[in-house]
């Protein structure tokens, strides 16, 4: 059970109050607040019945008094006991007799005044404080103003007394503070949205009264405090004040047709019906206490009816009025409007805000009299299309910083570091055998597969975020062409069909379109921006001296432009990036670096067989006649060492045009070398045709001889550029120089040089749908040379090409980069 509250009387000081709890220490401060309302109450009912009869009491004891003083001094007169006193006496009694009737009716007349001194200062001295309470309790203002404009009564009637008391100095000036605070109460008034209509009229008949206006003059004063309000709630910087300016205007707009003139000039009218003293809720103020002071109030006071035009508006120029007001309104709304728009970023906060606006307009405007619905539609919808299209620039030139990045990425790019890619399969990998390492291994292997290093990271993740608010625009652009506004425009009192189609068209397809063909054009206005400068970085890579450090830097730009292409918004065409000088250029650039170790270790390798006396290979052949049926070691050599070093720039990097660009530099490239080699004597039947009918000893050593000497360029090449593999050895000074093939071994090998061409041309085949495709490039014309110098027959040439092509077959996987 809850403790008995304690007994205030028991306590010794005021501190003994607050040993208690809370909640007890709150039931003491209620219970004596209760006993002083009460006791004020019985007190003020107790003086107020007695005051009138301690007035009458106070009077007589007086004039008792007076009597007495008078009796006790003809007593003393008749004690002489003569006539002469005697007749005194009685003729002092007669003329003492009128004496008194005189000095009672200016004695009367001298209390009257009295009582209404004594009442209407009283009555005065209550007035602030009943104002005070009124405004205290969120009272009525318009008994506020009554009892205001009577204590403006009674302090001028006072104050034109001979000699007025200072005390109503005082009053004036407090009285003028209340009736600041009166005003300004009802200007809160007419500032709150949420005030009906009946509390807005009571205000107007409180200010009307306490200013004595007429009603236009009120509805210019209300419009001048609503606009302020308006005005303010556009300075402020939170989201929602720029919503409740459009409601203000819309609320006052509704409110004005509302109110004026008839219900405003019928309230004032009603206001003038009695005298204002009469009023029912001026007599139940118990702070005044009128059924006592009433009486002694003067007449002209009592039956004072205030003075107010309450029929100086008519309809027609309320509506003017209102008309004039609405554009100044509109006006400084739609800057205020476009200046919050201004400060806010979040695209849902800006959509938001769209729909609820129009939505509010919708459901009022059949209230806004002398208004525009279309100027105000098109006002708003402006509005939110400019600062959307703002947004959206803002949004897109954020891919001009694409390239500073690059910048400095290539400025600080470190040979060895920037380009580490790890392998695909290495210990980091082969020990993801966790549960959750599922997703970590994908992610790994994805990085790995497509050569994402740091610097392509870095990037990557800029255009992610780039890509997201792009993305986020898009959605915003989806959801205006989703939303439906037929429960919004049902609202509406147009009668024609027509027109609200066109609104609907206007919000839900004209708006996403315009958004859409801004958003469009500033793509591709950015993405020009960032195509011309890649070709710059492209063209500086071209002119740098360390063409390594070039190459691994023209792949960082393609696999930044690779990511690029393939994660665009997907409002842009992917057609406009796919072709590009400067993608050609780099392609280019990596090819002719990764294919000159590869040419160069060829090149040294013919040079070395056409030195060597046999041909090792002869040993492999097949078939009788024999022919080849593998390639050359340098051959298969030459493309493993082109495979190397593609993959050393990056599996990911040779794409099906860039395998074309490969290709045909490497055809250009490998057919000058190879049609450097002497070709041998034609072939009857398999065997070599003589040379003049006579010995093949003079054949053969012209042939070695032209093979040396055509050769010895190579020879001396070869001796001073030897590889790592110690292919080529020193030449002793001790002992002699090989003297190259015989006529035998010269004609194998241009067999066999021809089975290597047949294969290098499977190897490096090119699209024939390729725009700059070219069939020979020097290998079908070197390979007819062959066989037209070779004479061979037309199934041994066939036997030849049967075999190198199913080798390629079988050997086409080793190479799967270059298929």
């Amino acid at each position: 059970m809850a403790a008995e509250a304690p007994d205030p009387k028991t306590f010794g000081s005021w501190e003994d109050a607050f040993q208690y709890p809370i909640a007890t220490v709150r039931g003491l401060e209620r219970q004596l607040r209760n006993d002083i309302d009460s006791n004020r109450e019985k007190l003020r009912s107790l003086v107020g019945v007695s005051y009138r009869d301690l007035l009458g009491t106070a009077d007589m004891i007086v004039q008792m008094d007076g009597q007495m003083q008078k009796v006790e001094r003809y007593l003393g007169d008749m004690g002489h006991g003569t006539m002469a006193g005697r007749a005194k006496v009685r003729h002092l009694r007669t003329g003492a007799v009128d004496m008194d009737s005189r000095t009672w009716l200016m004695e009367s007349i001298a209390e009257k005044e009295r009582y209404a001194f004594a009442s209407q200062l009283a009555v005065l001295r209550s007035c602030p404080e009943v104002i005070s309470r009124l405004s205290k309790s969120g009272g009525s203002v318009l008994l506020a103003a009554k009892v205001l404009v009577i204590s403006r009564l009674l302090h001028k009637k006072l104050s034109d007394r001979t000699n007025p008391p200072p005390y109503l100095e005082i009053l004036r000036d407090r009285l003028a503070i209340l009736r600041r605070k009166l005003l300004a109460r009802i200007d809160r008034r007419f500032q709150n949205l949420e005030s009906y209509e009946s509390t807005l009229l009571e205000a107007m008949c409180a200010f009307s009264l306490a200013t004595n206006s007429s009603p236009s003059d009120v509805l210019r004063h209300f419009h001048h405090v609503r606009q302020s309000a308006i005005t303010e709630l556009g300075r402020r910087k939170d989201d929602e004040s720029i919503f409740k300016g459009l409601r203000l205007i819309v609320v006052t707009l509704r409110d004005s047709q509302a109110i004026f003139p008839d219900r405003l000039a019928r309230a004032l009218e009603e206001l003038k019906s009695i005298p204002l003293l009469h009023a029912l809720d001026l007599q139940s103020q118990q702070g005044l206490n009128l059924d006592v002071h009433q009486r002694w109030i003067e007449e002209d006071i009592t039956n004072f009816v205030p003075y107010i035009r309450h029929d100086d508006l008519q309809k027609l120029e309320a509506i003017k009025v209102v008309k004039l007001w609405a554009k100044k309104a509109f006006a400084s709304f739609f800057q205020d409007l476009g200046k919050k728009l201004e400060s806010l970023d979040d695209l849902s906060t800006l959509v938001h805000l769209r729909q609820a606006m129009l939505e509010l307009w919708f459901s009022n405007q059949r209230h806004s009299t002398g208004v525009e619905s279309s100027d105000i539609l098109e006002g708003l919808r402006d509005s939110f299309i400019n600062r959307l299209r703002t947004s959206i620039h803002q949004h897109t030139a954020q891919l001009d910083g694409m390239h500073l990045t690059i910048d400095k990425l290539l400025a600080g790019w470190q040979g060895g570091v920037s380009d580490a890619c790890p392998p695909m399969w290495d210990d980091a990998t082969s020990i993801m055998n966790t549960p959750s390492s599922g997703k970590s291994l994908q992610e790994t292997l994805s990085t790995r597969a497509y050569g994402r290093t740091q610097p392509v990271k870095a990037v990557a993740a800029a255009y992610d975020t780039w890509l997201g608010s792009i993305k986020a625009l898009e959605d915003v652009i989806t959801e205006l062409r989703k939303k439906k506004w037929a429960d919004e425009l049902d609202h509406m009192d147009e009668d024609d069909d027509e027109t609200l189609e066109n609104k609907q068209t206007l919000l839900s397809e004209e708006d996403p379109r315009l958004l859409q063909e801004a958003l469009e054009n500033d793509l591709e206005g950015n993405f020009e921006k960032l195509q011309g400068a890649m070709q710059r970085h492209a063209s500086s890579l071209i002119n740098n001296q360390d063409s390594l450090t070039a190459s691994h830097q023209a792949v960082f730009l393609l696999r930044i432009w690779r990511y690029i292409t393939n994660h665009l918004p997907s409002t842009y065409p992917s057609q406009n990036l796919i072709a590009f000088d400067f993608v050609l250029t780099l392609r280019q650039h990596v090819s002719s670096h990764i294919i000159k170790a590869p040419l160069s270790r060829c090149d040294r390798s013919i040079t070395k067989a056409l030195q060597q006396p046999t041909m090792q290979v002869r040993n492999l052949w097949e078939g009788d006649p024999a022919l080849p049926v593998l390639p050359s070691p340098y051959v298969f050599r030459f493309l493993s060492d082109v495979m190397r070093a593609m993959a050393g720039m990056g599996v990911d990097v040779w794409t099906l045009s860039a395998k074309e660009i490969l290709k045909r530099e490497l055809r250009e490239e490998v057919a000058p070398i190879l049609a450097k080699m002497p070709e041998a004597r034609g072939l009857a039947n398999g065997h070599a045709a003589a040379d003049g009918g006579d010995g093949s000893e003079k054949g053969r050593g012209a042939v070695n001889s032209s093979a040396v000497e055509g050769s010895e360029a190579e020879k001396v090449q070869g001796e001073e550029g030897a590889d790592d593999r110690g292919e080529e050895q020193e030449v002793d000074g001790g002992v002699p120089a090989p003297t190259g093939p015989g006529e035998e071994v010269m004609r194998d090998m241009t067999i066999q040089r021809l089975f290597d061409i047949i294969y290098l041309d499977c190897a490096l085949r090119l699209d024939p749908t390729s725009v700059s495709y070219k069939e020979d490039y020097g290998f079908v014309s070197h390979r007819q040379r062959i066989v037209q110098s070779l004479k061979l027959e037309d199934g041994l040439s066939e036997r030849v090409k049967w075999g190198a092509e199913a080798y390629w077959k079988r050997t086409e996987l080793l190479f799967g980069l270059l298929k």
